[in-house]
């Protein structure tokens, strides 16, 4: 599983759902298109904006045409269902995804090394 060195990406992650797609990376599954296309192939990458990065892919667009691809992309704005596969457990996933989330945040120990959030200083 590959974190986020973005701030901004690992807290928006943190505090939505997309961790449980983050967590789906090396399963097959199929997402479903705003344009009522279908997607079905191996999620490979998930940012925190639900760009997703599919290999092996089934295309089937909304006339039915099937087309085999090496690689997709698709920006979240345009994913309207992800399919979670039977195999995966839900709390489980979600649960490993923050525990490497905060294994970033907080490397070194609680009170050692660099801070993510630094204290304000003072005048």
């Amino acid at each position: 599983m590959e974190v986020s060195h973005s701030v901004k990406e690992r807290t928006i992650a943190e505090n939505s759902l997309v961790i449980l797609l983050q967590g789906l990376c090396g399963h097959i599954t199929t997402v479903d298109l705003r344009d009522e296309s279908t997607a079905t192939g191996r999620i490979t990458s998930v940012d925190a904006f639900m760009n997703v990065r599919l290999a092996e892919v089934t295309f089937t667009d909304r006339q039915g045409a099937v087309s085999q691809l090496d690689e997709l992309f698709v920006t979240g704005r345009n994913v309207r269902y992800v399919h979670i596969p039977d195999e995966v457990d839900i709390r489980a996933t979600i649960e490993r995804q923050l525990q490497a989330i905060h294994r970033v945040r907080y490397f070194g120990g609680r009170d050692k090394g660099r801070k993510e959030f630094p204290r304000a200083k003072y005048k």
